[in-house]
């Protein structure tokens, strides 16, 4: 008897993504995804036919400024746009890089951007040797600021890795709760701004300092995107609790995915992260997860907020 073939890290329970489940609440124009990243037309074109068929219909993207007239031209009145610089993994953030990002925000903002991001996760701080306080990062800051910009942070990355063996483990990083200060200096810096935490503001694992920072901070939006992250979140937290959370912010949480154009994904990998989406906020029960987590068994606890050596993998 031939053994089942082994499954792809988006599929590991063998579901049919084109069986798609019908939404418990009708959307009139369809749903906004304000989290993703796309690429030249011809890559985005499998991303937008698989979200249409889950039910999205508009974007808030992350794309070069060199892509963005081709999305508006493919896609007429559906793409909206992050402004973004010119990041790379083999880069020095110089005063050229500076000049540049600048320079992409006239352009961005020549296209209708009204948003500007700023990532600020522990690994890129110590990568480029910034932080949103840096003089670099608030020249930008100010001038997003002059041109009519509004602000997205990723600030925070998941409690998880820093604990165990997970990449902010090895104790240079600081703790999960010193990601945050930088970001409240920038949220009382531009008040009168809104300001969109992705990822639940990397605060998902710790709902009530969230609800305090939004409580605080009335100009503090955040969006739903990381689908791995997210569902392990959602998987720890008391589902009365988070209910409680959920209706109680319901006017400052947006959805999104965090998808990523590229060559190398099918139509299943884009529709298990939309699938798995809607299973955490429409559908009812505790499954496992059909996408593969590799940060999963780090050793942190959720109930203790500790490293927990029989929760190590």
């Amino acid at each position: 008897m031939s053994e089942r073939p082994t499954p792809p890290p988006h599929n590991l329970t063998h579901l049919n993504y084109h069986k798609i489940p019908p939404h418990k609440v009708d959307v009139p124009g369809g749903i906004i995804d304000a989290h993703n990243h796309t690429a030249a037309p011809e890559l985005t074109r499998l991303f937008v036919d698989v979200a249409a068929d889950y039910g999205v219909t508009q974007f808030y993207t992350m794309c070069q400024l060199e892509h963005v007239a081709g999305l508006k031209a493919e896609f007429p009145g559906q793409f909206h746009f992050v402004a973004v610089p010119a990041w790379k993994l083999q880069m020095t953030f110089d005063d050229a890089f500076v000049e540049d990002w600048i320079r992409r925000l006239d352009g961005f903002a020549s296209q209708g951007s009204k948003l500007i991001k700023f990532h600020a996760a522990p690994g890129t701080c110590r990568r480029w040797g910034i932080t949103l306080d840096d003089p670099r990062i608030q020249r930008v800051a100010k001038y997003a600021y002059d041109l009519g910009y509004h602000f997205m942070t990723h600030v925070g990355d998941p409690k998880a890795w820093f604990f165990g063996k997970g990449t902010y483990s090895d104790g240079t990083y600081g703790k999960f709760e010193d990601q945050f200060a930088q970001l409240e200096r920038m949220l009382e810096k531009y008040p009168d701004r809104i300001h969109l935490g992705a990822h639940f503001g990397g605060s998902l694992e710790a709902i009530d300092a969230l609800a305090r920072r939004l409580d605080k901070y009335p100009n503090y939006i955040v969006d739903s995107s990381a689908t791995k992250w997210i569902a392990r979140a959602v998987a720890e937290q008391s589902t009365d609790a988070l209910r409680d959370f959920l209706i109680a912010y319901q006017d400052r949480i947006l959805f999104g995915s965090d998808l990523v154009v590229g060559e190398k994904y099918d139509y299943a990998h884009y529709a298990s992260r939309y699938w798995v989406h809607q299973h955490i906020w429409e559908g009812e029960g505790r499954i496992k997860s059909p996408i593969a987590d590799p940060d999963a068994g780090q050793g942190f606890n959720p109930k203790t907020g500790e490293f927990d050596p029989a929760k190590a993998t």
